[in-house]
């Protein structure tokens, strides 16, 4: 299901090829489904090679087994602070302004990007990581000139999301 020159084939191949997903099947990995924030921490946790989670979590909703090292992990190193100081919310779809800021955190939170063209990012939590991912090439808009920060992110653009923070 992820056909030839779309803007996600290179990132999903990256990502099976270093194990950061399985797919949702063995032979798909249904780049139009939005993207879980409990599928989110765990292509974050494995990107990065899969590092020691931590002592546990402060949220009372994340169950699945293969999410509480990667929930625990982004939540020891300041990546999330969840939807709540007791949830998570791990079945809930991940909005594109919510990748932004994972992926933002992940690299530091780096300062000093010009501000982002896009005029939809209101949230203050959202500028600094919009300018940065914009600044850096890791977005560009969704139609000129939004990004649609609210929207469910898909697997396939998380997947693109996250291809080029890691080639930097």
């Amino acid at each position: 299901d992820v056909g030839e020159q779309r803007f996600f084939t290179k990132p999903v191949q990256w990502m099976v090829d270093n194990e950061i997903t399985t797919g949702t099947s063995p032979t798909c990995f249904s780049p139009g489904d939005s993207v879980t924030r409990g599928q989110a921490a765990a292509f974050l946790w494995r990107m990065e090679g899969r590092p020691p989670a931590g002592v546990g979590h402060p949220f009372v909703d994340v169950s699945r087994p293969w999410q509480q090292d990667p929930v625990s992990w982004m939540s020891n190193n300041a990546i999330t602070t969840g939807t709540s100081p007791s949830t998570y919310s791990p079945e809930r779809a991940l909005t594109r302004g919510e990748l932004a800021a994972l992926v933002w955190r992940l690299a530091g939170e780096p300062l000093g990007s010009p501000p982002h063209p896009f005029s939809d990012v209101f949230r203050p939590w959202q500028q600094d990581a919009v300018s940065w991912m914009s600044a850096n090439g890791i977005t560009t808009a969704t139609s000129p000139p939004t990004v649609d920060p609210d929207r469910p992110a898909t697997r396939g653009a998380t997947a693109a999301f996250l291809y080029p923070h890691q080639a930097q």
